[in-house]
């Protein structure tokens, strides 16, 4: 069974989340030192505002993480927060464990009193689609393209 948690009841993960970003990511950090990293997700602890960073726990393991934050996207500027940094183990994934996180983050940004939420994705499309998200178009950065989604609360 998953549970999602807030990463500022669970400060501990916060080495896991620098490895994993650093691999998942690896030219994103690559001017970033571990110690860098590690404060960037201690900016991350807040319950109840954004930055708000969840957990996901699988039989007390850590296995996944997104992040509510300032939305950061030009194009859809008007639509705040949004949903970023959805990563889940490799070994987990297809598990409905980024679902959930993203059902969680979709909550918090409600129970924070925000009415729709945007986020991008080269790979979670499929997730958003499943929960209602809308895709407004491909967005072409610098590294790739991403899809651009967002959604009513």
């Amino acid at each position: 069974m998953v549970t999602i948690g807030f990463l500022a009841d669970h400060l501990d993960t916060i080495p896991a989340l620098v490895k994993w970003f650093r691999d998942q990511w690896p030219d994103y950090y690559a001017d970033m030192s571990d110690e860098e990293m590690t404060r960037d997700f201690l900016e991350d602890v807040s319950r109840d505002s954004i930055p708000s960073r969840l957990v996901a726990f699988e039989s007390n393991k850590l296995v996944g993480t997104i992040i509510l934050r300032k939305g950061e996207n030009e194009i859809l500027q008007e639509i705040q927060p949004e949903l970023g940094g959805l990563y889940v183990m490799e070994s987990y994934r297809g598990h409905g464990i980024g679902t959930e996180l993203v059902r969680a983050g979709m909550k918090l940004a409600h129970e924070q009193g925000y009415s729709a939420i945007s986020a991008t994705t080269v790979k979670a499309a499929g997730i958003l689609k499943s929960l209602g998200w809308k895709f407004i178009k491909t967005v072409q950065y610098p590294d790739g393209e991403v899809s651009l989604y967002y959604c009513q609360l």
